[in-house]
């Protein structure tokens, strides 16, 4: 059986179609080991290089007290710029002292001093609506101590009532205040009154004190009374 010679050309597409073959599977694998080379050096960037962080903010140091240098001044402050607010604490009992908190300030624009003599100040304490103690019958100045002031800062202060009225003499004979409520004004002449209300609670009576009874012993069995002569 004699085979027959295929002509030239179905040998040359043969020929190129297993070049063309050859020529893309080399491209497949230059494709995959290209890749492989890009990929690699991604991850291994991604695995070394530390992820950036923000830097901890330092946290504000509190001392809790802060040092204020505040203005004084020997000057006699001006009446007429002063306010004072009275406030008394929760708590106050009768026949005793009764403690006034102030806090005074003023408007002017410099630095002064509130003397009592100076102050031109007036307190009134009252129950409801009648006057208890008035400081100008008493003809004492409200304020005991000097008091320096600072422009755009408050001063506090204490004084005290004696817890008595002032009747028309203002001596230490007036009877204590009784229970209730009051109020108390005070304020510097021209100057703006503070007000504030307050509480006197009745002072508990005294607790009796326990005294203790000795019993008288009695005479052991067996002995004699002596006879009354």
């Amino acid at each position: 059986m004699s085979q027959r010679r295929l002509p030239a050309e179905v040998y040359w597409r043969r020929r190129l179609l297993l070049l063309a073959g050859v020529i893309a599977i080399v491209w497949l694998v230059l494709q995959v080991a290209g890749g492989s080379d890009v990929d690699e050096p991604t991850a291994k960037a991604t695995a070394t290089t530390p992820a950036p962080t923000t830097a901890p903010t330092p946290e504000a140091k509190v001392d809790g007290l802060v040092d204020v240098a505040l203005v004084s001044d020997a000057a006699a402050c001006d009446p007429e710029k002063v306010r004072i607010t009275p406030t008394v604490r929760s708590g106050q009992l009768t026949r005793a002292a009764v403690e006034i908190g102030l806090v005074v300030s003023s408007t002017a624009s410099k630095a002064c001093t509130l003397t009592p003599a100076d102050a031109d100040a007036i307190a009134v304490i009252s129950a409801n609506g009648t006057a208890v103690w008035d400081s100008t019958v008493c003809k004492v100045s409200p304020l005991t101590d000097p008091v320096a002031i600072t422009p755009g800062w408050s001063t506090l202060a204490t004084v005290q009532w004696t817890g008595r009225g002032s009747g028309s003499k203002c001596t230490s004979k007036e009877d204590f205040a009784s229970p209730g409520k009051y109020t108390v004004q005070i304020g510097t002449l021209g100057g703006e009154p503070g007000k504030a209300t307050f509480d006197l609670e009745n002072r508990p009576a005294p607790k009796p004190t326990a005294t203790k009874t000795t019993a008288t012993p009695k005479p052991p069995k067996g002995t004699t009374k002596p006879a009354d002569e």
